[in-house]
C-alpha cells in the first residue's frame, strides 16, 4: 500500500490499473495486492482498492486479499468492466505498466477509456528492487529448500543418471521440502555440455570425471531462489579444478566488495578483471548477476550496463563463470542481500566441487 501510495502521489494519478492476463503480470499483482491468480485486474487509488476477476477465482480473492471484489461474469468482457470501473470512480490519470501489457491490450484501453494512461513501469520496478523483511524471509526459505533438495539429489548420483533424471529427482525433492514448484528450467550441464550456459536438461548421461553444472531454484510462497554449484562423478581434472578455483575467487572478491550504493557495474568490473587477468576474458560473456525476487529476473542488475546504485535490502545473485567450447564449463552462484554496510549471503552450500 505504501509503495501504490507513493507512485499515485508522484505522478499526480487518480488510480493505478494492474493487468493480468493469464500470468502476464502475475508478480506486480502479487506484490500489491496478495492476489495469486492467473487472471485479474487491480484498480487501485485515495479510497479505492478493487480487484475484477472470473469465477475461477472469486473465493480465492477472499482468502488471499482484503482487496474489493468485483466479479467478471459471461455477460461482459473484461476490458468493458475494467473501464466500466475506472469511469464510475471517475478516473481521468490512470497510471500503467506499459511493458507488462501488449500493443493490442493498450490500444482497446485507449480506446474505451476516456483519460490518460501514464506509464509507471519504472516505478513499480524500482519498488519491488527494495524487498520487505517478510520477502527476505520468502527468499531465505526458497534458498534453504533449494540446497537441501541438491543434497539429497547427490546421493543417487551414480554413473550413467542422465540430465533430466537428476534434474527430475531435484524438482521432485524441492517439492517434498514445500516449494510450489521449480523457480525455472533446471540447468544441468555435464561434461561439454557445461559450456552452454543455459544448458537445460537434456538425455545425455553423466559419465565419470566430467563437471557437472547445475542451476536450480525453487518457488515459494511466490518467491525464488536461484542457485548454482558444480558436482563430479569421481576426480576431476586438474584444468577443471583450476578454473572452478578461478571462478570461485572471482566471486568472493565480488561479495567481499558488495554494499548498497555501489554500482551493478562496478561490482560486474570486479569479478570480470579478475577472470581476465588469470586469461580466461573471453569465456565469461554474460552478466555478474540479477536480481531476483517474485521473478527469477529482477532489478537490480549486475551488470555493464547497470550505473544505478543498489539499493539497501535488495537481493542479487553473483555468478561468474567461465565456458570451454567443446570442453566443459564452471559457474559458481550465491542469493545476496545488498545491505548498507556490505551484503549477506544468503545461500550456505559449499562451494567446493561436490564428489560423488
Amino acid at each position: 500500500m505504501k509503495n501504490l501510495h507513493m507512485i499515485l502521489d508522484e505522478h499526480s494519478l487518480d488510480n493505478i490499473l494492474i493487468i493480468n492476463i493469464e500470468n502476464s503480470n502475475s508478480p506486480s499483482t502479487r506484490f500489491f495486492s496478495g492476489f495469486s491468480g492467473s487472471f485479474s485486474g487491480i484498480i487501485f487509488g485515495k479510497g479505492v482498492q478493487m480487484i475484477i476477476t472470473d469465477s475461477r477465482y472469486w473465493e480465492q480473492v477472499k482468502l488471499e486479499t482484503n482487496f474489493d471484489l468485483v466479479k467478471l461474469t459471461k455477460e461482459k468482457k473484461f476490458l468493458d468492466l475494467v473501464s466500466e470501473m475506472l469511469e464510475k470512480i471517475g478516473a481521468k490519470k490512470v497510471g500503467i505498466e506499459k511493458n507488462r501489457i501488449s500493443a493490442s491490450i493498450f490500444e482497446q484501453l485507449q480506446k474505451k477509456f476516456n483519460g490518460t494512461f501514464v506509464d509507471i513501469s519504472k516505478d513499480v520496478i524500482k519498488a519491488r528492487s527494495i524487498k520487505s523483511s517478510q520477502e527476505i524471509e520468502n527468499i531465505k526459505k526458497a534458498v534453504y529448500i533449494a540446497e537441501e533438495a541438491f543434497k539429497k539429489t547427490l546421493e543417487i548420483v551414480k554413473p550413467g543418471i542422465t540430465e533430466k533424471e537428476f534434474s527430475a529427482y531435484l524438482e521432485y525433492q524441492m517439492k517434498l521440502l514445500g516449494a510450489e514448484k521449480a523457480a525455472f528450467d533446471t540447468i544441468v550441464a555435464s561434461g561439454w555440455r557445461g559450456a552452454l550456459p543455459h544448458g537445460i536438461a537434456s538425455d545425455k548421461e553423466i559419465n565419470k570425471g566430467e563437471p557437472v553444472v547445475v542451476d536450480w531454484g525453487a518457488f515459494y510462497k511466490g518467491y525464488v531462489s536461484d542457485l548454482t554449484r558444480v558436482f563430479c562423478i569421481g576426480e576431476p581434472s586438474e584444468k577443471v579444478k583450476e578454473v572452478h578455483q578461478i571462478v570461485v575467487n572471482a566471486q568472493e572478491k565480488a561479495i567481499s566488495k558488495i554494499k548498497a550504493g555501489m554500482t551493478g557495474k562496478e561490482i560486474d568490473s570486479i569479478a570480470r578483471n579478475y577472470i581476465i587477468e588469470k586469461g580466461f576474458g573471453n569465456n565469461f560473456g554474460h552478466s555478474l548477476g540479477h536480481g531476483i525476487g517474485l521473478e527469477v529476473h529482477e532489478e537490480p542488475g549486475l551488470s555493464i550496463n547497470n550505473e544505478h546504485p543498489l539499493p539497501h535490502n535488495s537481493i542479487v545473485t553473483v555468478e561468474p563463470g567461465i565456458y570451454i567450447s567443446n570442453e566443459f564449463g564452471i559457474r559458481i552462484e550465491d542469493n545476496v542481500l545488498v545491505k548498507n554496510d556490505g551484503c549477506d549471503v544468503l545461500s550456505s552450500l559449499s562451494k567446493d566441487i561436490f564428489i560423488v
